[in-house]
């Protein structure tokens, strides 16, 4: 289910794109993605095309930050390509630098690319129930997925996942963004692990002591014990794909998980991690 119609959401590229460029009429140079303030000049106010939650005070919700004009270009191309764009998402130091799908179900986009032609390779695909927007209206947990032909973390696609297996890999990437045309969401990592398909890791909308106990799982799973908190409150982005480090079984896969940057949080360069000694292997039936 997508979070606006097309006419909206090409409304919202637009808008977008006039607003980043009237800045930067007014010598504003843009905001990158790493960057982490906001792209109006005030950082007051929150864009005009974004609709707020209903029975929401807007003193109380996190203030959306427009994406870099680059971005926002890279989202119109995809978007005028093929409408089932609903973001971009983005890994510092791999070649995961894409528009991200999303159709009627999952299984749209698992062999097709973006012109929705067949593609042995796919693209990154959204789940088909994830809800897209501002920070404000995006699903408690995003979920991507991607292929990935083998476990070598120089190959293609979602193989690049696996490069965060290498701590010191892990420990100066601590970040990954996804994009959409109203907001440019910044998620913290807090997990890399192999699990297998009965963790039901797949459900964008669990709360309170569900989405705890599901966080507690994703800590307990991860390679690595990272210092990084997650609460109730927290919304996360899942990027999953296969592996074969147990075989061929059809019931594994290698997950990333981060949280969403709290408002004001300040980004550190790197992530302090240490090797978890303990932990939780797939639970295979």
């Amino acid at each position: 289910m997508k979070h606006t119609h097309l006419f909206s959401r090409m409304t919202a590229f637009m808008m977008a794109l006039v607003m980043l460029l009237s800045f930067a009429a007014c010598g504003d140079n843009g905001t990158s993605p790493d960057a982490s303030s906001q792209a109006s000049s005030s950082g007051s106010e929150i864009p005009a095309f974004i609709n707020p939650l209903p029975d929401v005070d807007l003193n109380t919700i996190a203030k959306p930050e427009l994406p870099s004009a680059e971005i926002l270009e890279k989202l119109n191309t995809a978007y005028n390509q093929n409408n089932d764009v609903v973001g971009w998402l983005r890994l510092p130091n791999t070649e995961i630098d894409n528009e991200v799908l999303q159709g009627a179900d999952n299984n749209v986009y698992l062999r097709s690319d973006i012109t929705k032609g067949y593609n042995w390779y796919g693209c990154y695909y959204a789940d088909y129930e994830c809800l897209f927007g501002d920070r404000n209206s995006i699903s408690k947990d995003i979920i991507i997925y991607g292929h990935s032909m083998n476990d070598d973390p120089n190959s293609t696609k979602f193989s690049q996942l696996k490069k965060y297996l290498d701590p010191e890999f892990a420990k100066n990437n601590p970040y990954f963004y996804l994009s959409t045309p109203e907001d440019n969401l910044v998620y913290k990592i807090f997990s890399v692990m192999y699990t297998d398909t009965n963790l039901a890791y797949i459900h964008p909308n669990l709360k309170g002591n569900e989405f705890m106990k599901l966080v507690t799982e994703l800590k307990d799973r991860s390679q690595f014990d990272f210092d990084v908190d997650v609460n109730s409150s927290d919304k996360l982005l899942t990027l999953s794909t296969c592996t074969y480090i147990y075989g061929n079984r059809e019931d594994q896969r290698f997950v990333l998980v981060g949280r969403l940057l709290r408002p004001g949080e300040e980004m550190e360069p790197t992530v302090k991690l240490e090797k978890n000694a303990d932990v939780k292997p797939p639970q295979f039936k």
